[in-house]
């Protein structure tokens, strides 16, 4: 392709390109317009003005290198070579720049005389003009064609006869039909959304004005649903191992008696036996470990934010970092079936492993 073809084809995403060692063209906008005499209205159009002043800008030659698939470096290259041919031609005849103009050589000056529009525009491309007479003005009809005017009458022996109506009557009859047919849709939309705004004006009064009513369907709706969402039927006495939900993330240890040793959580009706903390490892699922608490603390508030509400610090992990956990599991197999299914869901990384919390002695 022509690299002229080229800055066409960008001219007509951008109002004005710069072609290095040439000049720049500018895309002008020509708003429609009605020709009084031929009774048209012709669209609206673009034609190009050239300005022979250079600019340093490598927005065509990187359209070009894209196009051609080749480096910046070349696209310059043969840019260049482009700019001297073009000007070695039109000095001696007429040199057509795409659907732009052409270019042609006046007393030692380069000069390019635009088209009247640009032809593959494609903002108003196929656009036609329109025959519209103005008011009271009989509109010519095309040569060699006679515009009708009304039906002719019609007469018969036996009736007697009665006037015609015109054609222009029958066509304003057909579109007051077609007008009445279309306005059936819309005042059935009308209506719907009438009645959705009085059912919101009547929840809204009986709640600014019978808020107990509210009250007890807040209070069945604990009944039967979870804190987090989740539907609680009335018994459930054994829980999926691939549930990952809050409520089945198992904590070794919860809170601790009157003589200090650990006893476990309530509310742990989930089908999972639990023994003695004291004499039972805990499996972690660490995401992260850092030297200091801080960048620790910064992880811990990212995986909170992102609704990990099980996630801490392992406070008693081994080694000098600090780990940060999403979960913690009674056993490894739980344990991996959750890492499997966060890291499946992209909610922690690839990376993450689980850490085995030893009881202690």
């Amino acid at each position: 392709m022509n690299l002229a073809d080229y800055l066409s084809e960008l001219l007509g995403q951008q109002d004005e390109v710069s072609l290095p060692g040439l000049g720049y063209f500018v895309r002008k906008r020509v708003n429609g317009y009605y020709n009084d005499k031929e009774g048209k209205f012709y669209p609206p159009y673009h034609h190009v003005k050239f300005v022979p002043e250079g600019k340093d800008d490598d927005a065509f030659a990187l359209y070009v290198a894209k196009k051609k698939n080749i480096s910046l470096a070349s696209s310059k290259y043969f840019t260049e070579k482009f700019v001297s041919k073009l000007k070695e031609d039109a000095a001696k005849t007429n040199y057509p720049f795409s659907d732009l103009g052409l270019f042609y050589t006046d007393q030692d000056e380069l000069v390019f005389k635009p088209n009247e529009k640009i032809a593959s525009d494609a903002s108003f491309y196929g656009y036609m003009p329109l025959n519209i007479s103005k008011v009271g003005q009989q509109q010519q009809p095309p040569a060699g064609q006679v515009l009708p005017t009304a039906v002719q009458a019609i007469s018969t022996p036996e009736l007697a006869p009665s006037p015609i109506k015109t054609l222009r009557q029958l066509q304003q009859e057909q579109y007051v039909e077609e007008e009445y047919e279309q306005e059936r849709p819309s005042k059935i939309w009308w209506i719907l959304l009438i009645t959705i705004v009085v059912i919101a004006l009547g929840v809204f009064g009986v709640y600014k004005f019978y808020p107990t009513a509210f009250d007890k369907l807040k209070a069945s709706y604990h009944k039967t649903f979870k804190k987090d969402g989740a539907i609680m039927p009335p018994v459930r006495p054994v829980a999926k191992p691939d549930s990952l939900n809050s409520d089945t993330v198992i904590k070794a240890v919860s809170s601790a008696d009157s003589s200090g040793k650990p006893v476990p959580p309530a509310g742990l009706g989930q089908g999972i036996a639990v023994a003695d903390t004291e004499n039972v490892s805990r499996f972690e699922l660490v995401v992260a470990s850092f030297k200091g608490h801080p960048s620790a603390e910064r992880e811990l508030a990212k995986y909170k934010a992102e609704g990990l509400d099980k996630a801490k610090i392992v406070t008693d992990a081994p080694g000098p970092l600090v780990k940060v956990s999403v979960g913690t599991y009674p056993s490894l197999d739980i344990a991996e079936i959750a890492k499997n299914e966060y890291i499946k869901t992209g909610k922690i990384p690839a990376t993450s492993n689980i850490l085995e919390i030893k009881p202690h002695k």
